[in-house]
Order: C-alpha cells, then structure tokens, then sequence
C-alpha cells in the first residue's frame, strides 16, 4: 500500500499538463472522421470508439491534474513559471473542449437532448473560466520574467491562443441547440464567444510575429522541437471554423443581416492556413533529411492542429 501510495504521489508530482494534447489530438481526430464520414457504417464505428476512448482518458489524466494542484503546488508553480510548459496548461481546458464536442457530435442517437444541452453548457462554462484564467497568468509571468531565451520560444505558445478559439466551436453548437429554447442564453453565450475569439486571435498574431521574429534572428531548435511548427495550424483551422460559424449563429439571432463579410474574414484565415502549411511541410522534411524526428509527447501536434 505504502509504495503504491509513493508511485502515485511522484506520478502526480511529475505529470506533465502537456498530456491532456493527447485528449486534444484524438478526439478532434474521432470528430472529425466522425463529421466528414459518418455515413460510413465502419468510419462511424471507428469516430465512436475513439469518441468513447477519449472521454475516458480525459477522465483518468484529470486525476492527477488536480491531484497535482493539492498535493505538489510547489512544483506546479515551477511549471507556470516556464515560458514553455506554462502555455500546455491551456490543453486541459481544451481537452474538456473536444471531449464535449464528441458527445454533443455523437451523442445525438444515444441521449436526451437535454442532457447533451448540460453537459455542453457545464463544460463550457467551466473552460471559459480556466482559458481566460489561464491566459492571463501565462502572458503576466512571460511579460515579468527577466529575460525568456530564445530556445524556449516556439510555437507552443501558440496554445493558449489556440484554446480562446477553440471554445466558440463548442460554443456555436450550443447556441444552435439553444435557438429554440432559451434564445437570451443563445445571444449570452454568442456574445462570450466572439470575445473570445478576439482574444485569441489577438493573442495569435503577436506572440507568432515573437515566434517567427526568434527563428529569422537566431538558431533553429533542436529537431525534437518539430512537431511545435505544425501547432500554428490550430490557430488558423479553429479561427476558420469558429468564425464560420459564428457568422451564421449572428445571423441566426439577428445580430447580423448578413453573414457573409465574416465569412469572408474567415477565408482570408484559411489562405494564411495554405501558406503556413506549405512552410511547416517544408521544415519538417528539412529536419527528416538531417537526421529525423525523436519521439516525444511533442507528437501530439502532429494530430490536432490538422484535426
């Protein structure tokens, strides 16, 4: 008992906030072979067990997440004050996320829409209150510390903005769930989403002109570091999809006559999207010629953004 007790005490003291990408990259896989070939009998199949597999990792690496918070606060500290793995702390939050978008996506056969209106309202509140919270405190501490070294910036910063823009595609779908029901809850929750998307897009471009700034002026990182390129995709492919719909849910309150200006908006995104992914194709065969790409939890952006 005693050595179970000290696993489990170093497990939480050591486990990593990266580890809920995981959560990120596989239920926006199962969402998406979900929503593109759900008419297939063996896809669908496939999104669902993904689906179900994902809910039930994000509820076992939730344990020590929070265990973590009680029991080792000191070294969480530690972990927040690292200009790196301070932004992986937003992958919770994002994780809760695309859990609840592979509920409310396949859910619909299989339970009462009320439940799904619930669960998707809980989990988007309570992400709403840990990405603004979590936002904040990283970019505080970047901004206070004395000096961040040029290794420790990459395009894991990208993840904090990334999680502002993530929730209005949870968002979206409840106000369409919302529309016939409760129609002020639909605008609140509109009205929280586009500030939101504000805030992570803002975010976006000015710590990626950091980012690009520190790869024109010194060194690149070391070739573990490259699936970190491929994370700007997440950005740019959840910006797209947030602003489409948020341009038809505007127009569907009446917020909007048209939804078609930020639509267009939303396509000049995903032409930055074309561009980037030209460039992190490029770099990645570049770092596979030189010698290859070391496996490490780091993977995980080879997955999601693309999701």
């Amino acid at each position: 008992m005693d050595e179970r007790k000290n696993n489990f005490n170093k497990l939480v003291r050591f486990f990593s906030p990266a580890w809920f990408a995981v959560i990120m990259g596989t239920g926006g896989l199962a969402n998406g072979i979900y929503l593109i070939l759900g008419s297939i009998s063996f896809f669908k199949t496939i999104a669902i067990i993904l689906g179900c597999l994902n809910i039930i990792m994000f509820g076992v690496l939730l344990v020590p997440w929070i265990a973590r918070w009680f029991m080792h606060f000191d070294q969480l500290k530690k972990d927040f004050k690292n200009p790196v793995m301070s932004n992986f702390f937003a992958t919770m939050p994002v994780g809760a996320i695309i859990v609840a978008m592979n509920i409310i996506n396949m859910g619909k056969e299989y339970f009462a829409m009320s439940f799904l209106i619930t669960v998707g309202t809980v989990i988007w509140s309570l992400s709403a209150i840990t990405i603004l919270t979590f936002s904040v405190v990283v970019m505080y501490n970047m901004m206070t510390m004395e000096s961040i070294a040029p290794e420790s910036t990459n395009f894991s910063w990208s993840i904090t903005p990334v999680a502002s823009i993530v929730l209005p595609m949870l968002g979206n779908s409840l106000v369409n769930l919302y529309l016939q029901q409760n129609i002020e809850m639909a605008k609140f929750i509109q009205v929280v989403d586009i500030s939101f998307t504000g805030i992570g897009l803002f975010l976006f471009i000015a710590l990626n002109a950091i980012v690009l700034n520190r790869f024109i002026k010194h060194p690149m990182p070391h070739a573990m570091a490259t699936p970190t390129f491929w994370i700007i995709l997440g950005p740019i492919g959840a910006g797209t999809i947030s602003l489409m719909g948020i341009a038809d849910t505007s127009k569907a309150l009446g917020l909007i006559a048209s939804a078609e200006t930020i639509k267009l908006m939303a396509l000049m995104l995903w032409g930055v999207g074309l561009w980037a992914i030209a460039v992190t194709i490029a770099i990645t065969v570049s770092y596979i010629r030189k010698g290859g790409i070391p496996f490490s939890l780091s993977w995980w952006a080879f997955v999601f953004p693309t999701a």
